[in-house]
């Protein structure tokens, strides 16, 4: 009987043990385990195969941390994303281009996640403006001609600094509509993007839409994953990752499975390439990296 009391009791202390050491455990992972949560995509069928997030899943999966790696509660426009990145509330992660004030509200990892090629700009007209602009070869010859972006994205900033005129709008819908209507004149599109944009307003626009043949506008620019400054050590993981990914060459070979149809389709070495200075640029972006930058030499 008294054995039996004794088994009943160490048996009972065991599990009591066991049951704390369980309690510990989890709250030990759920603490080191990082919570990464990215503003929910228009198309949940996008998570798998959009490059900004298989990119990042790949930084996570090589940083050596432990983590989930989920979308936000609902889909948002990107000033609204910034702001829930700034104030840690729900999305904790976005990409987008940087900028000063970006800068200066959340915390970058400065590694330009598509080599920089935002900054190389085909010009989207319409099929009527084409041929006015068939003779022009640099930026003077563009001081009549009216720009049209997005109300707060950087690149009207960089336009604008450039002596440019820009017309824009809140809403990036009404962008392809402003130059259709001729509410603008030439629409700068990255040569990664012009070409899905293309194919997808040419079905609301006919084939009136095109690009002027023999030109480019570049600036240096950079889409960078920021992070809320409350959340230091999940920016440290993605940081160390990137560069894991760029010495083993996962990250190279992840941008050109995605990109390298797109620089070939834009016939770079074929055009008339005005460069545009960038004050928008931060003091602390690693512009003279050249491993971190595409350029006319990797074609």
């Amino acid at each position: 009987m008294r054995l039996a009391i004794v088994f009943t009791c160490f048996y009972f202390l065991s599990s009591l043990l066991s049951s704390v050491w369980a309690i510990e455990n989890s709250n030990e992972n759920s603490i080191s385990r990082l919570q990464v949560v990215y503003p929910k995509t228009m198309r949940s069928d996008e998570d798998e195969i959009l490059y900004p997030l298989v990119l990042l899943k790949t930084a996570l999966q090589h940083s050596g941390e432990k983590f989930t790696l989920q979308a936000s509660s609902i889909s948002m426009a990107q000033s609204r994303s910034l702001k829930q990145v700034l104030h840690n509330d729900e999305i904790n992660v976005v990409w987008t281009m940087t900028s000063k004030e970006r800068e200066k509200d959340l915390l970058p990892v400065r590694i330009p996640i598509f080599k920089g090629l935002y900054g190389w700009r085909v010009l989207v007209t319409t099929q009527e403006k084409v041929k006015n602009l068939s003779n022009y070869s640099a930026l003077s010859d563009f001081k009549s001609v009216h720009f049209i972006q997005g109300h707060d994205w950087p690149d009207t900033q960089v336009l604008q600094d450039n002596g440019l005129t820009v017309s824009t709008s809140i809403e990036y819908s009404y962008l392809y509509n402003m130059l259709i209507k001729g509410r603008g004149d030439v629409f700068p599109r990255s040569v990664l993007e012009v070409e899905t944009e293309l194919n997808t307003f040419k079905d609301e626009a006919g084939a009136n839409l095109t690009i002027v043949p023999h030109l480019l506008l570049q600036y240096p620019s950079a889409i960078y994953f920021f992070f809320s400054k409350e959340k230091p050590e999940i920016a440290q993981a993605v940081e160390k990752g990137l560069n894991v990914i760029r010495s083993n060459g996962e990250f190279d070979r992840l941008f050109n499975e995605y990109h390298l149809h797109a620089i070939k389709h834009a016939d770079i070495k074929n055009k008339i390439i005005i460069k545009l200075k960038n004050n928008q640029l931060p003091a602390l972006t690693p512009i003279y990296d050249a491993s971190l930058w595409f350029s006319e030499k990797d074609i």
